[in-house]
């Protein structure tokens, strides 16, 4: 028996066990979509001004009330000195609304399952190739998010309208486009119109204003809804074994032969059920992906019918699953080359992608099929 050396008593070390990390839910919460427009407009979209021949990067700050109230009051911002802070970028969220354009019925009893290839809890190990078991991946059905649109004011100050325009441009040519970070959530941006001000008053710093209003395409998610996550994660399993069960307390063999008569009667049905394969999509052009090397297998007569050809493969870009009305099947079956191409469109719709394809995209295709 171990002792405690700050309680000074005995505790046992079989007791302690280990114990797993609680997986905290994920949501998508308007933080993050403050946060989002945020780092893109730091990261991205606001430029370095030259001040005193300094390059100088224009702050962005967000307009908590207080902030907002002084501006309001006097059309500028100082620091804890007095000293005018120009340049500067503030932003305050205006409004939630939702998003008619986008059907939000029955979000919450809705998911849509993602994927991912690497799990922490499964590595990779040579022990596996040796015993035909495959790591498997981590699943996470989501529920689907309700579709919002966020008004942002933006207000702008510079000393010269010379820093005025080069801000400006930047705001108008990175408009329509998806702002976030690459391993973040993204979110659409969309800017109308610009309101220019100057003001030069007398004794007073010449202040170059404008503001202007951004419309941004947004989702929410609750991390829980009635006691329930909204993400609930899962694991694919490592192996799946095909077997008979045999009765051995009669002793006379009789069920062991009915069993084996009953699998060669239905071998084709138990083979085509067992048959999943897997493989990485390879990259054509915008709207096309293949597969190479793969065969199919037939359809065993007992399952015409039933087996919809549609559902014999599920195709994921980027973890995400891609329902089979938004692409088509096409290629030579005999020369085990399967080509997927994709009606990317213009918009997110149920028979629309709504985003070309590029090379850096993660596309898996699983279903019905053989690797040769």
């Amino acid at each position: 028996m171990s002792v405690d050396p700050l309680k000074n008593t005995p505790f046992n070390r079989g007791e302690q066990l280990k114990r797993e990390p609680i997986e905290k839910g994920k949501g998508v919460r308007l933080y993050d979509v403050d946060l989002a427009i945020a780092e893109h407009m730091i990261d991205t979209v606001v430029p370095t001004v030259e001040v005193f021949r300094e390059k100088t990067k224009v702050p962005v700050l967000y307009g908590n009330p207080e902030r907002w109230k002084s501006i309001q009051k006097e059309g500028y911002l100082r620091d804890k000195q007095g000293q005018l802070q120009i340049p500067l970028i503030m932003f305050k969220r205006n409004s939630v609304s939702r998003d008619d354009t986008i059907p939000n019925t029955m979000n919450r009893h809705v998911s849509y399952p993602a994927v991912t290839k690497f799990s922490k809890k499964h590595k990779y190990d040579n022990f596996s190739i040796m015993t035909g078991t495959q790591r498997p991946v981590e699943q996470y059905n989501i529920t689907m998010p309700d579709y919002v649109s966020i008004s942002y004011e933006v207000m702008i100050w510079t000393d010269f309208t010379e820093h005025m325009n080069e801000i400006v441009e930047a705001f108008q040519y990175a408009t329509d486009e998806y702002w976030g970070d690459k391993s973040g959530f993204k979110f659409r941006v969309k800017i109308d119109s610009f309101d220019n001000t100057t003001e030069v008053g007398e004794g007073s710093q010449r202040i170059v204003r404008t503001t202007f209003t951004m419309m941004v395409n947004a989702y929410l998610l609750p991390e829980k809804f009635d006691n329930e996550l909204t993400t609930i994660k899962s694991f694919s399993p490592k192996k799946i074994v095909w077997g008979l069960e045999f009765d051995m307390t009669s002793g006379t063999g009789t069920n062991s032969q009915v069993e084996q008569k009953m699998y060669n009667e239905y071998s084709d049905v138990i083979d085509f059920v067992a048959t999943r394969g897997s493989q990485e999509g390879t990259f054509v052009d915008g709207d096309s992906i293949k597969i190479v090397n793969v065969n199919l297998p037939k359809i065993p007569p007992e399952l015409i019918g039933t087996f919809n050809e549609d559902d014999r493969f599920r195709v994921y870009i980027n973890g995400v699953h891609i329902p089979t009305p938004k692409y088509s099947i096409t290629g030579s079956y005999n020369d085990n080359e399967i080509m997927f191409n994709f009606n990317t469109g213009s918009a997110i719709s149920a028979t629309e992608l709504g985003y070309e394809l590029e090379v850096t995209d993660e596309i898996g295709i699983t279903g019905k099929f053989i690797e040769l």
